[in-house]
């Protein structure tokens, strides 16, 4: 009966793996269609041995209930084979298909009409007579029967030889990281093997054992599931990590707990009720450790997985501002000990006054922090937010801060500072002790923080703004913090003061936070750049996102006066640095007054419209472009640009909001409209024809905006 409950036990957890893996392949897109389909074929060929044993004495229904059972177990084993073939096509070949269906009806076959009798219970495990293959003649030489022959075919030879056809397809056209996955994808056919083994070695002694070999394909799917989300090549330590949590984690647990119940099956075997509560309150124990086991491991310093980048975005992603300061400061601070293993925390506000105040602190006593300690300028001027004192030695940028730094981390007692800033404004800082293991942060766990700093920001922005209490309460926090980020963004542009040029822009956004994006920045007095564009998400991370993105083409600008190489690394600095899945749509433009040309770059900007005086028409310039963030090496993708710009031209480009709003009616603005209000409108400022874009298209939707809408104007005069 233990092992009955058991089995239902692993139906349960199959249906609710099957429901979540689907649940993530339509709303996040993580698992493939063909692995989720695989999952849930495994839930149901658990729920069918779960039902079994209980039809035992159902006559009919077992038969049918046990058959479907065997039939639906080769349906998984022939499907779960072939993805790792179709896997490597990328497409469904109709040879595959063609072999898929003919191993789906030998297994109707063998299971329908060669399968004389089956038994399925607690006493006898799971036993199936069947007849023999090969008539009286032959049987002396070759005694398989056909159930001999369907585990072989489907347990064993099938995936094996679509995961060797697999591993050679990797060895021509694969990347390094795809025969990682490769690799991972064989040790789980390995794995499934050896499980199989294993219960059918303890089946000898308890033959209910066999009745959870649903569990050697949970094996197989765990590991083809985390197959699938690898996202970068481990190094060997990571592979050490996993190995030292599977071991200590699940195996030894697991055989620990078998080996229990083995030893105490010849005294207490023939009492059934006592060794069976023996049996389901063991391995009840069994997993509560195997749970405390693995959540140690995986918060400890030493068997930490080296990716916990993605559980602490999440947990930053998850802090909700509309709570009580208290409670913030309190969960950021669960946060960053959850997985950075800090000993202490202190964030410190800047009011604009001789020292930053320290907001919260987990010492005792926190030492106060001036405002003006010349490290931070020089920190913010090498474009550092965050430096612990183990980079301090090895960083030439930040020699002269060398001093001023050893004596801030001995005053604070801390070993590294996350500066949070908006361009060289500080907004304050949170300050880390050391590990609670006593070690210094590493390179890594720098790099995951720079990573993630856009979150830092938010916070300090959120700090920032409650320090004034006058503000608490009449305001939506969390519009009141974004709108400040806009605002100051917009406030924050060089004006262009070329005679030759006037220049004009409007930013909307349909929810008081948005990722529209504009910047004007002079380079000299004959060069001016123009950025505008979008950046994928919303709220305070697209917010945030644009803040980061301005300040980090700024400090780009600094160090490289070539143009494509700019776009290049801001590509890179989207892909790397910017939360997971974020992209940027828009356009660079390059105007050199000295020459009148005006050079650009398409990122994926939906309209780049001209008026020339000379034709009195208005025409599109697009140009190849691509979206940023999207692939690692852009240069391939985009082109430098160029076109000659005559007094009385106008340049206007828009973002997709503009030009994808609709009416009541459904129709879209689209660029016919946005050109006619271009040619309709010449004679006004730039600043002007800006804001009748936005006014003609509120009045052409007769509602209030639904999406962030931008434009950006530049006349030549």
């Amino acid at each position: 009966m233990a092992f009955i409950i058991l089995d239902f036990g692993f139906a349960v957890f199959f249906i609710w793996l099957a429901v979540y893996t689907n649940y993530l392949h339509r709303t996040k897109g993580i698992y493939s269609q063909r692995l989720t389909d695989n999952v849930s074929l495994g839930a149901i060929v658990s729920a069918l041995l779960a039902i079994a044993p209980a039809l035992q004495l159902g006559g009919g229904t077992f038969i049918i209930v046990s058959k479907l059972l065997f039939f639906m177990e080769a349906v998984f084993l022939t499907s779960i084979s072939f993805y790792f073939i179709l896997r490597k096509v990328k497409r469904t070949m109709p040879l595959i298909v063609v072999l898929m269906i003919s191993f789906f009806v030998f297994a109707l076959y063998i299971v329908f009409t060669k399968f004389q009798v089956i038994i399925i219970s607690s006493d006898a495990g799971v036993k199936i007579i069947a007849r023999y293959i090969f008539p009286n003649k032959l049987r002396g030489i070759f005694t398989w029967d056909w159930f001999t022959a369907f585990a072989v075919l489907y347990r064993f030879v099938l995936p094996g030889s679509c995961v060797l056809v697999m591993l050679l397809l990797n060895e021509y056209r694969a990347t390094r990281l795809e025969k990682y996955q490769g690799y991972i994808e064989f040790f789980a056919v390995a794995v499934m093997w050896a499980s199989f083994a294993f219960l059918n070695f303890l089946s000898r002694n308890i033959p209910g054992f066999y009745l959870l070999y649903p569990i050697s394909y949970a094996f197989l799917l765990f590991f083809l599931l985390r197959s699938e989300t690898i996202e970068a090549l481990p190094s060997a330590s990571d592979a050490l990590v996993f190995i030292l949590r599977l071991l200590f984690a699940y195996i030894i647990p697991s055989v620990f707990v078998v080996g229990v119940f083995i030893s105490l099956y010849p005294f207490f075997g023939g009492l059934t009720l006592l060794f069976n509560t023996i049996l389901i309150a063991g391995t009840a124990l069994s997993l509560v450790f195997i749970w405390a086991m693995s959540t140690y491991l995986t918060t400890t310093r030493r068997l930490r997985p080296a990716d916990y980048q993605s559980a602490f975005e999440s947990d930053l992603a998850s802090i909700d501002y509309s709570g009580e300061m208290d409670e913030i400061l309190m969960s950021v601070y669960n946060i960053f000990t959850r997985n950075l293993q800090c000993s202490s925390m202190s964030v410190f506000v800047n009011n604009g006054e001789e020292y930053l105040e320290n907001a919260f602190s987990s010492a005792v006593a926190s030492t106060p922090v001036r405002a003006d300690n010349p490290a931070f300028g020089i920190l913010l001027n090498a474009g550092r937010n965050i430096i612990s004192v183990s980079e301090m030695d090895a960083r030439s940028d930040v020699v002269e801060a060398r001093d001023a730094l050893t004596a801030f981390f001995a005053d604070t007692q801390s070993d590294a500072v996350i500066l949070l800033s908006e361009g060289r404004n500080l907004l304050g800082c949170i300050t880390l002790g050391l590990k609670t293991s006593g070690d210094h942060y590493t390179d890594y766990d720098i790099s995951i923080l720079t990573r993630l700093y856009s979150y830092f920001f938010v916070f300090g922005y959120y700090m920032r703004n409650i320090s004034n209490r006058d503000i608490i309460g009449t305001v939506n926090r969390e519009i009141r913090m974004s709108s400040q980020i806009i605002s100051s963004i917009q406030e924050d542009v060089n004006p262009v003061e070329n005679p030759k040029a006037d220049v004009g822009y409007i930013m909307k956004s349909a929810h008081n936070i948005g990722g529209e994006f504009i910047d004007l920045i002079r380079i000299n007095d004959h060069t001016h750049l123009f950025v505008i564009g979008s950046l994928s998400g919303q709220g305070i991370a697209a917010s945030m996102n644009m803040v980061i993105l301005k300040s980090i083409i700024r400090t780009f600008l600094s160090e490289t006066r070539d143009f494509k190489l700019l776009v290049e690394k801001v590509n890179v600095f989207i892909r790397e640095s910017l939360p997971k899945g974020t992209i940027f749509n828009g356009t660079f433009v390059l105007v050199d007054f000295s020459n009148d040309v005006m050079y650009y770059i398409n990122c994926g900007i939906p309209a780049i419209f001209v008026y020339t005086q000379s034709y009195n028409n208005v025409i599109e310039i697009q140009g190849r472009g691509h979206v940023l963030g999207f692939v690692r090496d852009i240069a391939p993708y985009i082109s430098v640009r160029q076109i000659k710009l005559a007094k009385g031209d106008v340049v206007l480009s828009c973002t997709n909001g503009v030009l994808s709003s609709r009416s009541l009616r459904g129709e879209t603005f689209g660029k016919e409209r946005v050109q006619q209000v271009m040619l309709s409108n010449l004679t006004y400022p730039a600043s002007r024809m800006a804001q009748f874009i936005y006014d003609n298209l509120v009045k052409f939707m007769s509602k209030e905006i639904e999406a962030d809408v931008s434009a950006l104007v530049i006349k030549y005069i």
